[in-house]
């Protein structure tokens, strides 16, 4: 034989070899053999594996599954409260098979061999293992296969492009710093492992509590199953039933911590640009807003005001004196918000590397050699965040910003991203002493430098409320940050995007949530942009950002036309800020996000899960938004639910359970009053605590009922943890020729200093006198009138509107 025949031959054995080998490495879960119940936990021994069962909720059951020979002890990076009062649950063997049920599930465990599968109380089928399958372990890697329904649809998943619903495609959980990215692109700078399911309009979602490399294929390329695994680790689970949608992401948000009030200011415009520099550049961009009469909070300083990218330093020739021009500017009204990159700058001279290298906090290879990655400063360090000796170091670096007066920081680069994007995957972390590679901490980097950051705040400036923004993070984010949909393009696909990317992001538990209102990259045109500020205008996070050297994208870049628009778009926003505070509360309360879904609030509507709804959105439960994402377009189609809605600009009500378009010229957004809502807004003004807010605006378009708790406290303290804030209910009732508005003060211990109420009333009729706790109000002949008076109403007779003027009280009554 030629020895070419005999390499040929040898390599076509050793081929098969490798095939079936790695055919047989992988293994299914196989039998079970015994099992123990202790408290809420049953253990379970197989004859290749360990798998525990842990009650957490009644509507939450946790699976972890092994193939070592025990659990790993090491503390979630994600969870944060799984441990609750004893849950009620029975557990019994049925022969075959054992059955556990609580009062909201019932969970089927095959024996023979072991496969899970979950139902509700009365035994309909939620979820189950693909019989065949289960979960599998193959060389470290591990999956876990689902049966795939016909009719099932998949949601959340995090920052991900593409539609809302899932099914069909493969997702991919490692955060990647990937600008300019478009609609098909994955993975991203966000990292959540969890998901929703839902079936016949009923839903579950699945936690996968793993911070290696993962991966979701939601049914992409076979109708028989999903599945989700991963590179490393274990098969840690947590099941968690609605079957109400909204239920399943406050169940998720309790396991994983949920956004804390943010100061108000944060809800304010944000302006940013890489990069505003030297000094005189940020006091003219400060100036420019006053004088032209638009309103802003915050300005940021990205990488130029560092000392050659040295984290935690000025370059003093371009800031000579930042302490003066943060308390100057703050005199403004503005905050500065400073970016902050993780990579600390290999220099011998530079204190925070010196600092680093002899507290032993960077990141290290097996041998004990410090890592260097290549990024903005050149070759830089990395601080170890699961070391807590690495956090607390990092806070007190911060501090000294603090101390000087910035008011929050933006986390940036924190995947963590260096030149190449391929950190080596044996670089070696402290994992809270448990010890592990890269590959269990990358996904993880940034959250555990956001909880460094966020303890900075709580540690130097324990009562007062700061702002952080970060590009990555992993499940449990929200509870530090707010989050951007990193480097985007000035295009209209990216403004799509920003429509559907947020509430991605906000069913996957993040609510504090925005886009680069206007696109990072690239220069859009005067209507695109138009378009994007008005849709930043709604989304919680609303803050304009640009790219360095390229056109600037400040309100009043692209005219007098785009200024005036853009100004009274920004100026509606404060206009509408305690009612987009209040559904902050509710969302730091719930759990549940501000920018929702239209079939999270309408569940059982077909139409709100097509693809066209995904381009509206709710703001809380009474406010549909729907802007206009084609730039060239001055009409919008869009889908009302059931009940009646009012139109904003042109007064027209409009009967739900249809689709309708509405023309929308360039300078509108169209949204609509839900019937039944409330719409508590204020006065304009340039910055958030400008001017004393003593009269409080409230559109109402009543229903035979409804009602709505508004909340209010100082916006910059922890004061109201100690229950130092205001609950003021409102409620409506509709007669047959009559309506009451009542309203009334549940939690009294925070002074608004509000000394009346202006009410405005849509779709009344023939309003020929009003009452307020059983005394008539004098009637005015024009709104401009009732506006100076005290007391007293106007009833516009041609739209249909009531205005009503009447003090603060704790207990008032208007009957119409």
């Amino acid at each position: 034989m030629k020895d070419y025949d005999m390499k040929k031959l040898i390599i076509f054995f050793f081929t098969i070899y490798s095939v079936v080998m790695a055919k047989s490495n992988t293994q299914f879960v196989g039998n079970i053999k015994s099992y123990k119940v202790t408290s809420n936990l049953i253990e379970f021994k197989l004859d290749n594996s360990r798998l525990n069962v842990y009650v957490v909720d009644s509507n939450v059951i946790r699976f972890r599954y092994t193939n070592n020979k025990e659990f790993s002890k090491a503390p979630s990076y994600a969870v944060i409260n799984d441990e609750k009062n004893k849950v009620e649950f029975n557990f019994d063997d049925k022969g075959n098979y054992f059955l556990l049920s609580t009062s909201k599930l019932n969970v089927k465990i095959s024996k023979s061999p072991c496969r899970v599968s979950i139902f509700d109380k009365d035994m309909n089928l939620i979820n189950e293992d693909e019989k065949s399958f289960g979960v599998s372990f193959d060389n470290g890697k591990i999956k876990c296969y689902k049966k795939l329904f016909d009719d099932e649809n998949f949601y959340g998943l995090g920052e991900k492009t593409g539609g809302l619903n899932k099914r069909g495609n493969l997702y991919t959980m490692w955060n990647t710093d990937h600008p300019a990215y478009d609609n098909t692109w994955d993975p991203l700078y966000v990292s959540i492992p969890f998901f929703i399911g839902e079936r016949n309009y009923k839903t579950y979602g699945i936690f996968f509590d793993n911070t290696y490399k993962s991966y979701f294929s939601m049914g992409a390329s076979n109708n028989r199953f999903y599945w989700f695994g991963t590179d490393g680790g274990e098969m840690n689970y947590y099941f968690i039933y609605g079957p109400d949608m909204k239920k399943v992401i406050s169940s998720y948000s309790e396991l994983t911590g949920r956004m804390p009030l943010p100061p108000m200011w944060a809800l304010g415009y944000q302006q940013s640009k890489w990069s505003y520099y030297p000094e005189s550049t940020v006091r003219r961009i400060a100036q420019t807003f006053r004088d032209k009469k638009i309103p802003c909070d915050v300005i940021y300083l990205d990488i130029q005001y560092m000392n050659g990218y040295r984290v935690f330093t000025w370059n003093k020739d371009r800031f000579p004196h930042p302490e003066k021009m943060l308390s100057d500017l703050k005199e403004e009204g503005f905050k500065i918000v400073p970016i902050i990159d993780p990579g600390v700058k290999a220099d011998s001279n530079y204190f925070a590397a010196k600092e680093g290298l002899k507290k032993n906090l960077f990141v290290k290879y097996p041998d004990g050699v410090v890592y260097q990655g290549e990024v903005w400063p050149s070759w830089s360090y990395f601080t170890d965040f699961t070391k807590k000796e690495g956090r607390d170091w990092w806070e007190e670096k911060l501090s000294a910003l603090l101390n000087q007066g910035v008011e929050g920081f933006w986390n940036d680069m924190n995947e963590p991203s260096v030149w190449g994007q391929d950190i080596p995957d044996i670089i070696q972390f402290n994992d809270n002493g448990f010890g592990t590679t890269y590959n269990k901490i990358h996904n993880v980097y940034a959250l555990e430098e956001a909880k460094a950051t966020f303890n900075a705040f709580q540690k130097y400036s324990p009562n007062k409320r700061h702002f952080m923004l970060t590009r990555a993070g992993f499940a449990g984010i929200q509870r530090y940050s707010a989050v951007w949909t990193g480097d985007n393009v000035a295009n209209e696909e990216s403004l799509r995007l920003a429509c559907t990317m947020p509430q991605g992001l906000g069913l996957s538990g993040v609510p504090f949530i925005g886009s680069d209102a206007g696109g990072f990259i690239g220069v859009p045109s005067s209507r695109l942009y138009t378009r994007w500020m008005e849709l930043g205008a709604f989304t919680p996070f609303f803050r304009g950002h640009s790219s360095i050297n390229q056109k600037d994208k400040e309100p009043w870049a692209f005219g007098d036309e785009v200024e005036e628009w853009v100004r009274n778009i920004i100026s509606l926003r404060y206009e509408l800020l305690p009612f987009l505070y209040n559904e902050f509360y509710n969302a730091s309360v719930t759990g549940l996000p501000i920018m929702r879904s239209m079939f999270l609030n309408f569940q059982n509507d077909e139409e709100c899960y097509s693809d066209a709804a995904q381009y509206q959105f709710m703001i809380g439960d009474n406010l549909l938004v729907a802007p206009v994402v084609d730039e060239n377009s001055n009409f919008k189609k869009l889908y009302l639910p059931e009940g009646k809605w009012f139109d904003w600009w042109t007064g027209k009500i409009y009967n739900g359970s249809q689709w309708i378009i509405v023309e929308a010229p360039i300078n509108q957004i169209p949204f609509f009053i839900k019937q039944g809502g409330f719409i508590p807004m204020q006065n304009v003004e340039q910055y958030v605590g400008e001017k004393k807010m003593d009269e409080l605006k409230v559109v109402v378009f009543p229903s035979a009922e409804s009602k709505y708790n508004f909340y209010e406290d100082d916006g910059i303290s922890y004061d109201y943890k100690n229950g130092k804030y205001s609950l003021t209910e409102f409620e409506s009732k509709l007669g047959n020729n009559s309506g009451t508005i009542s309203i009334k003060n549940t939690h009294d211990n925070y002074n608004t200093g509000r000394k009346d109420y202006l009410l405005k009333i849509l779709d009344t009729e023939n309003v020929s006198s009003v009452s307020v706790n059983g005394t008539k109000l004098k009637k005015y002949s024009d709104e401009e009138n009732l506006n100076l008076s005290s007391d007293g109403f106007y009833f516009n007779s041609k739209e249909k509107i009531l205005f009503v003027k009447v003090r603060n009280e704790r207990n008032i009554e208007i009957k119409y």
